[in-house]
């Protein structure tokens, strides 16, 4: 385009004012597209024009999208434009052109506002990135001098930031009350992701850890953004909860819904995890103490999220026909920000301790990894009640979740002092709960910690679990009203049990664990107890009283193991006639112990399952309990026993396979015919 044509007038003409009242800014988009991808000979002099715009300098999410929309389509339109007219031999290739086209239009960027400059070059990137896959193999090294120009725009940002508050007071002036620091990071969360890591270390790391925490402790309004929830509760007709529309909760909560770091919080956060993630690689003794720090905003904002959450009755609500229309559409918001905030402490939270589990801690000044992990968990305990709707922090968790949590348990594992502290700590915070036993919140809090507990019982002291440990699982072992907490505290008792019998495995001596011992007796019966209808499933009960045998088995003294196999064969016969549910479960409960059992008991234990398979009158029943049998000694019988077991088993084979109809051979479809690994989670 030799000559400047009608558009080309308007676009200039346009870009002149400080308005858009005559010329909306979509229309200037579709110029800017246009003219940049065709002008000839070089873009230099409209870039130079489009960053120096007094349209652009009022800053808003707006119009700065409106400036990386347009770089990033313009790169679309350049490349078709090339490919329409690279028809010579002798052409260059389209990366050069490219890479000629790019460096032209950073030339005309030169000298313009650090913010203008930064949305351009962030569109600039995205779409060379965009257009890779049209490129040839050899030809994908266009991104070069955009990442370069990227990285080092956004240094001048973080610069003009963090050097002085003289900057500040003039940019606030300029912004018109707009938080230019999070439209900084808007503009570039996505694009700065593309830049490798060499050229994104390059950046004042430090520096950009803190503006981006800022960035998320204002979007969360410093975790106060539940703080005047009780204050606007009442009750309207026959709704239990009401939350006026103009209440002070309602506008709160829009005010932060609808921010602009709120709508972009997800790529912020990811921004924020790379950024913590590369810092511990390249500089650890340096982002050690940032990182903490980081991690100690995260803990405070969502402590108090939980402080200002459950005095409120929404925080005991169960149900939505207690809430008003009103106070369903403000609890809705109020969820989605708080699963936000969820979401956006585990993306940020994992990214650092997965890389800190590779530093070796080389100074007792600098806080350490199990510290760390410690805030990791403190902050996800307070958010507690926002986890249980995921299905608890544990075993029913979502995927990353999942990860964050037993990745934090791993890591403060590894230090024993910090796990004692950790787990007593969970435990005098439970104790506290008491008064409260059946409240959403309280029922999630114990969930919580009696998971994070679990995880901690190998390396925790038979003084904590004896003290603490156990007495907090107790009031919970016979309750099912809640589900996740009666299944966690039978966990953390099985977890005892299986740490003592791995200790005695490894261990020469049968000193010790005589705590561990002394509890036999009761969790024998309380499992009894629980094998009632509504409490432990056939399977868990299985599970449970294997574990339970194994680990009394794994003393010298057998007598703590067969007083289990006692209790169950004596609750056998003491079952009612008439329910025959609970003593069929039962049967299978038995036959689950055999692999639990040494050779010097196992004849002993045989006998009564013999005996009752050979009562047995019902033929479907029947066939269950042989088959259960035949998977228990094919799977997980041990070597020292499975002699003795299989000439027991050969000597009743055919007898029992006769007495099914249509059966030659015991075999078929065993539902634990697949190796299983037993472990504490029920």
């Amino acid at each position: 385009m030799a000559v400047p044509d009608r558009g080309h007038t308007l676009l200039l003409s346009s870009l002149g004012r400080s308005n858009t009242t005559e010329t909306p800014l979509s229309t200037i988009q579709a110029l800017i597209v246009h003219y940049l991808a065709n002008i000839y000979p070089s873009p230099t002099p409209l870039a130079a024009t489009i960053v120096s715009s007094p349209i652009f300098i009022q800053f808003s999410l707006s119009k700065l999208e409106v400036l990386s929309t347009s770089f990033r389509h313009a790169v679309h339109s350049k490349l078709q434009v090339l490919k329409a007219d690279s028809s010579g031999l002798f052409s260059p290739s389209l990366d050069t052109q490219l890479n000629v086209w790019s460096l032209a239009i950073f030339q005309g960027l030169e000298g313009g506002h650090a913010i203008i400059r930064l949305a351009c070059c962030s569109g600039l990137l995205l779409g060379l990135e965009d257009i890779l896959q049209h490129l040839p193999a050899k030809m994908r090294g266009v991104k070069g001098i955009a990442e370069d120009e990227l990285v080092m725009t956004f240094a001048d940002v973080i610069d003009q930031f963090s050097t002085s508050d003289t900057w500040r007071k003039e940019f606030h002036s300029a912004a018109e009350s707009a938080d230019a620091l999070a439209l900084s990071l808007i503009i570039c969360s996505q694009s700065l992701l593309l830049a490798p890591s060499q050229k994104f270390t390059a950046l004042p790391l430090s520096h950009l850890l803190g503006l981006i925490m800022r960035t998320i402790e204002d979007a969360f309004d410093g975790g106060r953004f539940l703080s005047s929830l009780q204050s606007s509760l009442c009750s309207k007709a026959e709704f239990k909860i009401h939350i006026p529309s103009d209440s002070p909760i309602s506008k709160s909560i829009k005010n932060v819904s609808n921010s602009n770091s709120m709508a972009y919080i997800g790529s912020i956060s990811k921004l924020c995890a790379r950024t913590m993630s590369l810092f511990v690689d390249h500089r650890p003794n340096i982002a050690l103490p940032l990182i903490s720090e980081a991690y100690q905003k995260l803990n405070s904002i969502t402590a108090h999220v939980e402080t200002d959450w459950f005095p409120t009755s929404l925080s005991g609500a169960t149900g939505q026909s207690l809430l008003s229309p009103d106070a369903r559409e403000v609890t809705t918001v109020i969820w989605a920000t708080l699963k936000t905030l969820l979401f956006s402490v585990i993306m940020i939270t994992e990214a650092g301790l997965s890389a800190l589990v590779y530093i070796p801690s080389t100074s007792a000044v600098l806080p350490s990894t199990s510290t760390l992990a410690a805030i990791v968990l403190q902050a996800l305990s307070h958010l507690s009640f926002v986890i249980t709707q995921f299905g608890g922090a544990g075993y029913g968790a979502f995927d990353e979740l999942k990860r964050l949590f037993y990745l934090a348990l791993d890591i403060l594992g590894s230090d024993v002092t910090k796990s004692n502290e950790y787990a007593r700590h969970l435990c005098v915070v439970e104790s506290g709960l008491e008064p409260h036993p059946a409240h959403p919140f309280y029922q999630a809090k114990r969930a919580f910690a009696l998971s994070a507990i679990e995880q901690l019982i190998p390396v925790l002291n038979e003084m904590t679990i004896q003290e603490l440990v156990f007495p907090t699982c107790l009031p919970h072992l016979s309750d099912a009203s809640h589900r996740e907490t009666f299944e966690s505290a039978h966990s953390v008792v099985l977890a005892i049990f299986a740490s003592h019998a791995q200790k005695a495995r490894e261990s020469t001596s049968q000193q010790g664990g005589g705590f561990t011992r002394k509890i036999v007796p009761f969790y024998a019966n309380c499992l009894i107890d629980n094998s009632v209808q509504g409490r432990l499933s056939t399977l868990q009960l299985r599970l449970a009283f294997a574990a339970l045998v194994r680990s009394a088995a794994s003393a010298a003294d057998l007598s703590l193991a067969w007083f289990c196999i006692d209790c169950l064969l004596a609750a056998v016969a003491s079952v009612s006639k008439h329910d025959n549910e609970r003593k069929h479960r039962l049967h299978l409960t038995l036959i689950s112990c055999v692999p639990s059992v040494p050779l010097a008991l196992l004849p002993r234990l045989l006998d009564p399952i013999r005996s009752f398979m050979d009562a047995a009158q019902d033929e479907k029943k029947r066939q269950e309990l042989i088959d259960a049998l035949f998977a228990e000694i094919k799977v997980r019988v041990g070597d020292r026993e499975k002699e003795y077991i299989i000439r027991w088993w050969g000597e009743l084979r055919m007898k029992w396979a006769h007495t099914v109809p249509g059966r030659e051979e015991i075999q078929g479809d065993h539902g634990l015919d697949t190796e299983v690994t037993l472990t504490p989670r029920l």
